[in-house]
């Protein structure tokens, strides 16, 4: 059912793409890799811009992402490279100790190179583990030779950094730690616990807060070390509690289908950082630690009519909050709220009593159109492109479609039924030269390959 016209970005084969990845491994270090492992990147149903929030988010795994060769070095040395064409410089060299946070006068540490950062902070979050988790925690002369190859497009809002991180950090425990020597290749995958996946997803988050200087509330970092075939995450982002919900029966009559762009997107811009601390502001306003806690615990529509009441009681003659516009960050409060309620409505249809399939796709399509006019018009960190695939796609037959990840560029994500999703496709496709198709199946959490 794929049209002729569109492009589409394939997966892969894992275990050709693991078999061609240790073969170049060998041909550029000159000795083998000790193996290949893989992180997903993730589509999110619902819930952008509210992990940092204590929100709920709505995230899958995808099959595309990141696949990284390794072998261990005891000089402390990272010695890396990427066979993305945009992105590779050959081997990018990072001494022992320069792996951290930037230095106090503002320089970075280590190489000039930002991907190599995702790389670098994760083995130095890693190593400031403390001794509740040193099964997870290599040496501190601990170094690696690493090849990359990724299936994701790179700043699609597709996750694809949090991808590289996740598949870094289990590539340095499985070469790096005794519980790697404990654990070869596809044990490993079995032997670690959620509660130590929740561990690793926490380190690859301190690296991309602390090293490489972005935002990321965690959704993604969770996302490719915790996910599962089959299912819809459902991530309490106050505690990062998640149940995992089964979407099978919804995906016997209709597809969810990424839309890349072409557009991309940096999460570490200052237009994302402003984003955050706008809404950030606001709580500060309203007296709440994060967003979340303006809610109660069960919320609905009416409740965010009395956040924006009360904002708008305390904001009342000032032109500012914490020297940014009071209008921005009412804006911003706006689509952080209604994007909670949004995602506990789902969460509410998906783990409540049985409902038909149509009704289902009916009701999360609508949530995810909702979602996008919010990112448009409160977020605003839509654009025209997205907009287009947006209306385009619901004129076509879909019963949903938003703009996922931080926006500013990136990704458009679809529902439709199996029956209009050529005529879908055709017509998307048709906006511009630069539109590629994923195929988004919940697919399994970071694993060996």
């Amino acid at each position: 059912m794929r049209n002729d016209n569109a492009r589409w970005l394939s997966a892969g084969d894992p275990s050709l793409i693991a078999s061609s990845l240790t073969e170049r491994f060998a041909q550029q270090f000159g000795r083998k890799a000790v193996g290949v492992w893989f992180a997903p990147g993730r589509a999110n149903l619902n819930g952008e811009h509210i992990d940092f929030h204590g929100g709920r988010c709505l995230p899958m795994a995808l099959p595309h992402g990141t696949y990284v060769a390794a072998a261990p070095r005891t000089d402390g040395l990272l010695r890396l490279r990427t066979l993305d064409i945009n992105l590779d410089e050959g081997v990018i060299e990072i001494p022992a100790g320069q792996t951290g946070p930037k230095k106090d006068d503002g320089e970075s540490v280590g190489s000039t190179s930002t991907w190599t950062q995702y790389v670098s902070g994760v083995l130095w979050a890693l190593q400031q583990l403390d001794d509740e988790h040193s099964e997870l925690r290599p040496a501190s002369d601990f170094g690696a030779d690493l090849l990359i190859r990724t299936t994701l497009p790179i700043g699609a809002g597709l996750s694809s950094s949090a991808s590289l991180e996740c598949a870094a950090a289990l590539a340095f425990v499985a070469v790096g730690t005794q519980t790697g020597e404990e654990n070869e290749g596809a044990e490993l995958t079995r032997a670690l616990s959620d509660q130590q996946r929740a561990v690793l997803a926490e380190a690859c988050i301190r690296a991309e807060v602390e090293v490489v200087g972005a935002g990321t509330g965690g959704l993604d970092q969770t996302t490719s070390m915790r996910g599962a075939e089959g299912k819809l995450l459902s991530l309490d982002c106050r505690d990062f509690s998640l149940k995992r919900l089964d979407i099978s029966f919804l995906l016997r009559g209709y597809r969810f289908i990424a839309v890349d762009t072409g557009q991309p997107h940096q999460l570490a811009t200052s237009a994302f950082g402003d984003r955050r601390a706008e809404s950030e502001a606001a709580a500060d306003l309203l007296g709440v630690e994060r967003l979340r806690d303006a809610l109660p615990s069960t919320c609905r529509k009416i409740d965010v009519e009395e956040v924006l009441e009360e904002f708008d009681r305390l904001s009342e003659g000032r032109a500012e909050i914490n020297g940014f516009d009071t209008a921005a960050c009412r804006r911003r409060l706006s689509h952080a709220v209604t994007e909670m309620v949004r995602s506990e409505k789902i969460h509410s249809l998906l783990t409540g009593e049985a409902h038909g399939v149509d009704h289902t796709a009916t009701m999360i399509g609508d949530a995810m159109t909702a979602g996008h006019t919010s990112m448009r018009e409160s977020a605003e960190v839509s654009f025209e492109l997205a907009d287009r695939v947006v209306d385009t796609a619901l004129a076509q037959g879909a019963v949903g479609a938003r703009l996922i990840g931080g926006g500013f560029g990136g990704s458009v994500l679809t529902l439709v039924s199996k029956d209009n999703a050529a005529e879908m496709i055709e017509a998307v496709a048709g906006l511009s030269p630069s539109i590629r198709f994923l195929e988004v199946t919940p697919s399994a959490a970071a694993h060996a390959v």
